[in-house]
């Protein structure tokens, strides 16, 4: 369920974001008014700087350098089948969601974006996506025509009033929401959005007679069709790149000195009495490997390794060993492992993966089919005209 702790993220980096700036802003109004008092006797000279400084921008979107009326802006549409009320998403949760990847990424330096001018666009795709992204729940919502519960209500009230809860008084909490540039009304879209996606994913893939969720025989069935489980030893392009011997070899030279590596590995692997304790012998002892942490190998399905490491591995019979199989990552051996006995022992792990699995591809096709339309400021926008 990895989309709703994404979005668990996002929500609590909202709510620290409302403590911060109170804290932040609380400190430094204590500052301005300890500033007043001992300087009130030098007003001109103050009045004189502060004439000749740039003055702060709001929080806001600006383009062109004027301030734009952002209280019903919508900034995003989402229409599509079996989505009968378009969903909007309102500017002041673009702008959150800009800032906080601006903030995630450590973008906020106006010195970078000077020298990057270029990467803004790159950024602001990658806000689109995550905005984006965001709204499955709402789309799920209405395509299955899921509603919220009374206690999911509650819920929602309760998180809220835990919020507010957690200042000192109501006054702090709601000059915390101003000081940050986030309305209540934002919090609370947010958090509602949270909720509403825990519940359209137990009604689809969580609970029991959840509409879309396998039977345990079908699930198995998946798991034994569609998985694969191997050990795999990986000897990287660069593999020698820090023995003293090749420090001035070129890459050419590093990368034939790996598979020449791989070679010898795969000749004295095949000259074993026993391959898989050979392969996996190998593979724990690479530091290029990561066997260490998968000690029982790996067990995957399609699309979650490089292409050329995955299809190796599928073609595989049980118990057969591979040739030097080379992916972008280097040199690979790979034997294949049975996966029945390994899967009825380790099945509620393996079982809440698969859905896991399933239920991410559903809301990516679902969100592919859908036709997402932008505010004309949309394209204008340029770094510095979200505040």
């Amino acid at each position: 369920m990895n989309r709703l702790l994404k979005l668990l993220a996002f929500i609590m980096a909202l709510v620290i974001a409302v403590s911060c700036f109170a804290s932040c802003e609380l400190s430094s109004s204590s500052e301005d008014d300890s500033s007043d008092s001992s300087t009130s006797d030098s007003t001109d000279d103050t009045d004189s700087d502060s004439d000749s400084e740039t003055e702060t921008l709001s929080a806001g979107l600006y383009i062109d350098g004027e301030k734009i009326d952002t209280d019903d802006l919508v900034m995003l549409t989402i229409t599509g089948e079996g989505i009968d009320e378009p969903i909007e998403v309102m500017f002041d949760e673009y702008r959150y969601m800009y800032m906080y990847l601006l903030s995630y990424y450590g973008l906020t330096d106006d010195s970078y974006w000077e020298d990057n001018e270029e990467l803004f666009e790159t950024f602001m795709t990658i806000v689109d996506y995550y905005v984006e992204d965001n709204q499955w729940g709402a789309i799920l919502a209405q395509m299955y025509d899921i509603e919220l519960t009374d206690e999911d209500y509650e819920t929602i009230e309760e998180v809220m009033q835990e919020e507010i809860d957690s200042f000192d008084s109501e006054d702090e909490f709601y000059y915390a929401l101003e000081a940050s540039g986030i309305s209540y009304d934002l919090l609370e879209r947010v958090v509602t959005q949270s909720v509403l996606c825990e519940r359209v994913y137990q009604v689809l893939y969580g609970d029991d007679g959840a509409i879309l969720l396998e039977s345990d025989e079908e699930i198995k069935e998946g798991l034994q069709n569609d998985y694969v489980r191997v050990y795999h030893v990986l000897i990287t392009s660069d593999h020698f790149a820090d023995d003293e011997e090749y420090a001035d070899a070129t890459d050419e030279e590093l990368q034939a000195a790996a598979l020449a590596y791989a070679e010898e590995i795969l000749a004295e692997i095949q000259a074993s009495d026993d391959i898989e304790a050979a392969v996996y012998e190998y593979a724990q002892d690479a530091d290029d490997s990561g066997m260490v942490d998968n000690e029982a190998g790996y067990m995957f399905t399609y699309g979650d390794m490089v292409d050329d490491f995955e299809e190796a591995s599928f073609a595989l019979e049980v118990g057969e060993l591979s040739g030097i199989v080379e992916s972008v990552y280097g040199y690979h051996i790979i034997y294949r492992l049975e996966q029945d006995e390994y899967i009825e022992e380790n099945w509620d792990d393996l079982k809440s993966d698969y859905i896991s699995i399933k239920f991410n591809n559903y809301v990516d096709e679902v969100l592919a089919e859908c036709t997402m339309t932008y505010s004309e400021y949309h394209d204008q926008l340029e770094y510095g005209d979200i505040q």
